[in-house]
């Protein structure tokens, strides 16, 4: 059974995972509304995705060693790979 203590250090996490990623990347819809051949944009949210990803990926490492669960660096890596994968579909939506 989780621990329920582990809910509030993994809700830090969450939200820094999200806010690092609106933080570091530009909005979808500009992304959505970028030519294809952008090769511009194309380096901002690859650059944005590795600086958000070490930002949420550490934030999550950081609270688990203060906790002492594990649940936060994993709940860092799952929320880094759900919005990698969307903003690299927002990237291939035309």
């Amino acid at each position: 059974m989780p621990n329920p203590e582990a809910l509030g250090p993994a809700s830090i996490t969450l939200g820094t995972a999200t806010s690092a990623f609106m933080g570091f990347l530009p909005k979808f819809s500009d992304i959505r509304r970028a030519e294809p051949d952008d090769e511009g944009m194309k380096k901002d949210v690859w650059l944005g995705q590795v600086a958000a990803a070490a930002v949420a990926i550490g934030t999550g490492l950081i609270v688990s060693s203060l906790s002492g669960s594990p649940i936060p660096a994993f709940v860092a890596v799952i929320m880094t790979v759900v919005l990698a994968w969307c903003y690299q579909s927002a990237m291939r939506s035309k």
